[in-house]
């Protein structure tokens, strides 16, 4: 980039003052400056809030990302006391930055320099190095730089981040290690042991972060122990609760503005939570730690990181609810030894979840004797996928075998219990897709194949197209092998008197001039309107994938399709998240309905809960209802629906199957 007169006029003058190369001068105290790299002219950007919390041990590439997306284009500046500016060249090669340059702030009166302060203010992304935090401290304390880093944190609200040492003394509460580090065994048996030191709310105010005290380096360095002690010494020295979050090596956390937490890198991080109710029993000078309060002490939240961000935690208020993509712990403390045992009343992980339909689905207008049949039904559904998954077969398998026990029983609109068009025919569709590869099948508008889930599979794996339909679908189904029925297979008298009912109501509803009627109930039988099953799994190996299988609505016309069959609108797979859906097609289909759950999840960082929440509103908001089922690659589901109920069950990975039908 060109540079302007007048910059090439100060550059002069700052060569014949100091006798520095051009390169080096960038409003730079020349005692702290160690390199820059980039472009030498100052930008000004919008840049959003965040935190990045690394635990060492090497980059997290994906976290740097993070913050380099919130600092709007501008320059970044890396804080080190160790002499070594790798990071200029580790953060540049990412790109989306103007600059990058490293301080080497090495006592108490660089840190109070106004050059060195003014670099810091004028950045728009941080970045603390690792290192020594009580050098940090030492240094930092009461100066210039302290006060321009908690500028950029509060009021300009500038992306902040370190590693290592670097992400210690970002939490308001912090260890500085300025007697040495400490190890867990020594401070467990005595948590007053010299080299202690914890300080409190003296140094960086991050937000979010005044009551939290982070440490690092965590399962690596077997650093949990002192981590837990630190937390009793903060109880008894100063009538804190205070709440932990802790990333292991090549591990971070990022707190976006708004305090929601994810997780990136290659292993995992951890949240824990004290509370007044449980304080600690015994906490003595030269005596071991006692911290058990029934054996739930501290609760811990442990998710896995990933290079797109894993889970979600809300550092805002470290609600337990509102938690996801992880799993809870329960942390105690016995004589000077911490022991760790699975939260049993956690959110347990889901391995498959399947639906029925949604719909009118009123317990006053359901007998004994149909709701015995209907909860059979989906169990022995789930049955027959939770065996595939046991034995180690695909999740494809699994939700192909729950899917053909919905289709081969009467009760569910599909297969067997497949729902009249006006023309009196049954013609079905059905779709599947594998997440691991986004592969996936579909086929519309079939009279004879008695399980259409299996010919959307075959679609998929035996042909090189998506989506088939009519005699063509039909024909192919026959050559790959499937089952082909007279369609005379598919009457029952119960759905031949609900075509009759929808007749006899649409000539009722019907206006004068036969124009189309656009009222909710329209030509539609509502009992019969959300027949529709589908079934998501998640495989041994980790592989999700998601399937649907309908009749459609009653008295349709014209060769109606609904969503169940268009990928991305009633059924979507990848190793994010599964959905199937079931409702008012033409709502999903114009709502984008499953993927838009998907994209929720990956780039607006929502959980399963909350995204499928989110999209079912909008199909509400349009006017349409129904419901959906969701799994994410954690175990974790979401059966969200807007109608009177919806036929639904889970099967837990140790096999406990659960059954609802109506709204709770």
């Amino acid at each position: 980039m060109a540079l302007s007169f007048k910059k090439i006029i100060l550059q002069l003058a700052t060569v014949l003052i100091f006798g520095l190369p051009l390169q080096a001068q960038k409003k730079t105290a020349p005692a702290a400056s160690i390199g820059i790299i980039g472009d030498t002219a100052d930008v000004i950007t919008a840049t959003n809030g965040g935190v990045a919390l690394i635990g060492g041990g090497g980059n997290v590439n994906s976290a740097l990302e993070w913050m380099i997306e919130r600092n709007g284009g501008g320059d970044v500046v890396v804080i080190t006391a160790s002499g070594n500016a790798k990071y200029n060249e580790d953060i540049f090669k990412l790109g989306g930055v103007n600059s990058v340059q490293t301080l080497n702030i090495t006592s108490k009166k660089i840190a109070d320099n106004d050059t060195v302060a003014n670099i810091i203010r004028n950045a728009e992304m941080l970045f603390l190095a690792g290192g020594d935090q009580s050098r940090y401290m030492k240094f930092w304390r009461g100066t210039k730089t302290q006060a321009a880093i908690n500028y950029l944190l509060n009021v300009k609200k500038a992306p902040v981040g370190g590693t290592s040492a670097g992400c210690a003394i970002l939490s308001g509460l912090y260890y500085s290690g300025e007697d040495g580090s400490m190890v867990s065994d020594k401070v467990l048996n005595d948590p007053f042991i010299s080299g202690v030191t914890l300080y409190n709310n003296d140094l960086l105010h991050a937000p979010y972060l005044q009551n939290v005290i982070t440490d690092q380096h965590y399962i690596a360095r077997n650093r949990e122990g002192r981590h837990v002690s630190f937390m009793a010494r903060i109880i008894k020295d100063w009538g804190l609760f205070p709440k932990g979050i802790a990333p292991d090596e090549r591990t971070a956390v990022c707190i976006d503005e708004t305090g929601t937490a994810k997780v990136f890198g290659e292993n995992k991080a951890y949240f824990i939570l004290s509370d007044e109710t449980r304080a600690p029993e015994k906490i003595l000078k030269g005596h071991p730690l006692q911290w058990s309060a029934d054996k739930k002490a501290l609760f811990v939240y442990e998710i896995q990181g990933s290079d797109s961000g894993s889970g979600k935690f809300s550092v805002a208020d470290f609600n337990v609810k509102n938690a996801s993509g992880g799993k809870w712990y329960n942390w105690y403390v016995e004589n000077g030894k911490l022991y760790k045992e699975v939260d049993e009343n956690a959110a347990p992980k889901y391995v498959m979840v399947i639906h029925g339909g949604a719909g009118t689905i009123l317990k006053k207008y359901m007998t004994l004797e149909k709701e015995k049949a209907y909860t059979d039904a989906l169990t022995q559904a789930l049955k027959a996928g939770y065996e595939k998954i046991k034995s180690g077969k695909s999740s494809l398998d699994a939700v192909e075998a729950a899917i053909h026990v919905l289709e081969d029983n009467p009760l569910f609109n599909a297969g067997k219990g497949a729902v009249f068009t006006h023309d009196g025919r049954n013609e079905m569709d059905a779709a599947i897709m594998y997440g691991k590869t986004l592969a996936a099948g579909s086929i519309a508008g079939v009279t004879n194949i008695r399980n259409p889930i299996s010919a959307a599979r075959a679609v998929m794996e035996k042909s090189e197209h998506v989506m088939m339909a009519g005699p063509g679908a039909e024909k192919f189904a026959k050559e790959v092998g499937l089952e082909i029925v007279d369609p005379k297979y598919f009457f029952t008298k119960e759905r031949w008197q609900g075509l009759q009912d929808a007749i006899k109501e649409d000539s009722l509803k019907r206006k004068p001039d036969h124009s189309f009627n656009n009222s909710k109930l329209g030509t539609i039988n509502i009992d019969y309107k959300f027949g529709t099953v589908g079934a998501v799994a998640l495989g041994q190996d980790g592989n999700l994938a998601a399937g649907t299988s309908t009749g459609g609505m009653t008295n349709k016309k014209y060769g109606r399709i609904g969503d169940a069959p268009i990928i991305g609108a009633g059924t979507y797979a990848n190793n994010t998240v599964g959905i199937s859906c079931t409702g008012w097609g033409e709502f999903y289909i114009r709502n984008v309905v499953a993927h838009d759950l998907s994209a929720l999840m990956e780039y607006a960082g929502l959980s399963v809960v909350e995204a499928g929440k989110k999209v079912i509103k909008k199909v509400g908001d349009l006017g349409g209802d129904g419901g959906l089922i969701a799994l994410d690659k954690y175990g974790n589901v979401a059966m969200p629906f807007n109608t009177d109920g919806m036929y639904r069950g889970t099967v837990t990975a140790d096999g406990k199957i659960e059954i609802k039908i109506y709204k709770e």
